[in-house]
């Protein structure tokens, strides 16, 4: 929650999808990740007042843009997981270190899966969202 605004910007190179990541299909295709993402546990289910991202609950602009930017703020914040585990060959053993840099790539990077796919489709919702979906909210939508 520390990082500033201007950090977490969308169009920043830094989150902007890359052409490579095809809107984040890329994920889908060699992670699958819509098999798996829903099982994976969110802050906000601990911390109510956490901004959840497990579920879009209305189709409003404002809402889908404070959207996009928990999701700059998760994936920034799994990122700085990453890189703080690469600290530890300060202080501890090269095989320890080796095994927290590993545990720590492993666990944090489905969490930046997530993100990487998830922003570019929410990012196009939110386009389409000031024509067509203007007023409605998702609960209106549900079957």
């Amino acid at each position: 929650m520390l990082f500033p605004a201007r950090l977490l910007n969308p169009d920043n190179r830094f989150f902007r999808a890359k052409h490579w990541e095809a809107g984040g299909a890329i994920y889908q295709r060699v992670f699958r990740v819509r098999r798996w993402k829903d099982a994976l546990p969110e802050l906000s289910d601990i911390f109510k007042k956490l901004f959840s991202k497990k579920r879009i609950r209305t189709f409003d602009a404002e809402y889908l843009h404070s959207y996009i930017i928990e999701s700059c703020r998760a994936e920034l914040t799994h990122f700085c997981i990453i890189g703080l585990s690469f600290l530890f060959p300060l202080w501890a053993g090269f095989s320890v270190s080796l095994f927290i840099i590993y545990i720590s790539i492993f666990l944090n990077l489905p969490f930046i899966i997530i993100q990487r796919y998830n922003r570019p489709r929410i990012q196009k919702l939110l386009a389409r969202s000031k024509h067509v979906f203007a007023g409605i909210k998702a609960e209106d939508l549900s079957y």
